[in-house]
Protein backbone atom coordinates (compact mmCIF):
# COMPACT_ATOMS: atom_id res chain seq x y z
CA UNK A 1 0.00 0.00 0.00
CA UNK A 2 2.80 2.41 0.88
CA UNK A 3 4.51 1.64 -2.43
CA UNK A 4 1.36 2.57 -4.36
CA UNK A 5 1.05 5.83 -2.43
CA UNK A 6 4.74 6.54 -3.08
CA UNK A 7 4.40 5.96 -6.83
CA UNK A 8 1.22 8.04 -7.09
CA UNK A 9 2.78 10.86 -5.06
CA UNK A 10 5.89 10.88 -7.19
CA UNK A 11 3.76 10.99 -10.34
CA UNK A 12 1.72 13.89 -9.00
CA UNK A 13 4.90 15.65 -7.86
CA UNK A 14 6.44 15.22 -11.33
CA UNK A 15 3.30 16.60 -12.98
CA UNK A 16 3.20 19.51 -10.55
CA UNK A 17 6.83 20.46 -11.11
CA UNK A 18 6.87 20.18 -14.89
CA UNK A 19 3.30 21.04 -15.95
CA UNK A 20 1.88 23.59 -13.49
CA UNK A 21 3.06 27.16 -13.52
CA UNK A 22 3.18 28.58 -9.96
CA UNK A 23 3.28 32.09 -11.38
CA UNK A 24 0.41 31.53 -13.81
CA UNK A 25 -3.34 31.77 -13.45
CA UNK A 26 -3.67 29.34 -10.52
CA UNK A 27 -0.63 29.80 -8.28
CA UNK A 28 -2.27 28.50 -5.11
CA UNK A 29 -3.33 25.26 -6.77
CA UNK A 30 0.24 24.65 -7.96
CA UNK A 31 1.80 25.29 -4.54
CA UNK A 32 -0.81 23.30 -2.60
CA UNK A 33 -0.50 20.36 -5.00
CA UNK A 34 3.28 20.51 -4.74
CA UNK A 35 3.37 20.47 -0.94
CA UNK A 36 0.67 17.81 -0.55
CA UNK A 37 2.31 15.47 -3.06
CA UNK A 38 5.74 16.09 -1.52
CA UNK A 39 4.33 15.33 1.94
CA UNK A 40 2.64 12.11 0.79
CA UNK A 41 5.73 10.98 -1.11
CA UNK A 42 8.11 11.61 1.78
CA UNK A 43 5.67 9.96 4.21
CA UNK A 44 5.33 6.81 2.07
CA UNK A 45 9.08 6.62 1.39
CA UNK A 46 10.11 6.89 5.03
CA UNK A 47 7.34 4.50 6.13
CA UNK A 48 8.72 1.87 3.80
CA UNK A 49 12.29 2.73 4.82
CA UNK A 50 11.65 2.43 8.56
CA UNK A 51 9.61 -0.76 8.22
CA UNK A 52 11.94 -2.64 5.90
CA UNK A 53 15.05 -1.40 7.69
CA UNK A 54 13.62 -2.78 10.93
CA UNK A 55 12.92 -6.10 9.20
CA UNK A 56 16.44 -6.13 7.79
CA UNK A 57 18.12 -5.40 11.12
CA UNK A 58 15.99 -7.79 13.19
CA UNK A 59 16.17 -10.59 10.63
CA UNK A 60 12.55 -11.70 10.90
CA UNK A 61 9.21 -10.62 9.51
CA UNK A 62 7.48 -7.93 11.54
CA UNK A 63 3.74 -7.59 12.07
CA UNK A 64 1.09 -4.91 11.81
CA UNK A 65 2.05 -3.29 15.09
CA UNK A 66 5.54 -2.46 13.84
CA UNK A 67 4.08 -1.18 10.59
CA UNK A 68 1.98 1.32 12.55
CA UNK A 69 5.14 2.49 14.31
CA UNK A 70 6.82 2.90 10.92
CA UNK A 71 3.81 4.87 9.62
CA UNK A 72 3.97 7.19 12.64
CA UNK A 73 7.70 7.76 12.25
CA UNK A 74 7.33 8.30 8.51
CA UNK A 75 4.63 10.88 9.24
CA UNK A 76 6.89 12.71 11.68
CA UNK A 77 9.79 12.78 9.21
CA UNK A 78 7.46 14.03 6.46
CA UNK A 79 6.19 16.76 8.79
CA UNK A 80 9.81 17.69 9.55
CA UNK A 81 10.83 17.91 5.89
CA UNK A 82 7.75 19.73 4.59
CA UNK A 83 7.60 21.98 7.65
CA UNK A 84 11.20 23.08 7.14
CA UNK A 85 10.56 23.70 3.45
CA UNK A 86 7.45 25.77 4.20
CA UNK A 87 9.32 27.76 6.86
CA UNK A 88 12.07 28.44 4.34
CA UNK A 89 9.53 29.43 1.67
CA UNK A 90 8.03 32.07 3.95
CA UNK A 91 11.55 33.08 5.07
CA UNK A 92 10.92 32.14 8.71
CA UNK A 93 13.56 29.44 8.90
CA UNK A 94 16.57 30.09 11.05
CA UNK A 95 18.65 27.84 13.27
CA UNK A 96 16.45 28.45 16.30
CA UNK A 97 13.18 27.92 14.43
CA UNK A 98 14.47 24.73 12.82
CA UNK A 99 15.62 23.35 16.16
CA UNK A 100 12.28 24.27 17.74
CA UNK A 101 10.41 22.43 14.99
CA UNK A 102 12.69 19.40 15.36
CA UNK A 103 12.31 19.46 19.16
CA UNK A 104 8.52 19.65 18.84
CA UNK A 105 8.41 16.58 16.60
CA UNK A 106 10.89 14.69 18.83
CA UNK A 107 8.69 15.43 21.83
CA UNK A 108 5.68 14.01 19.98
CA UNK A 109 7.64 10.81 19.31
CA UNK A 110 8.77 10.73 22.96
CA UNK A 111 5.14 10.96 24.10
CA UNK A 112 4.28 7.92 21.97
CA UNK A 113 7.31 5.98 23.24
CA UNK A 114 6.53 6.64 26.91
CA UNK A 115 2.82 5.85 26.69
CA UNK A 116 1.40 2.74 28.33
CA UNK A 117 0.38 1.02 25.09
CA UNK A 118 3.94 0.25 23.92
CA UNK A 119 4.41 3.08 21.43
CA UNK A 120 1.42 2.68 19.14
Amino acid sequence: MAAVVLLLSLGILYTTIFNLNPLGAQPYLAWITFYVSLFCGVWAFFTMFFFFAAELFTGYKLGDRQFLVAVRRGLLVALLVVGLIILQYFRFLGPIEGLLWLTFLCLIEWIFLTSNNSGV
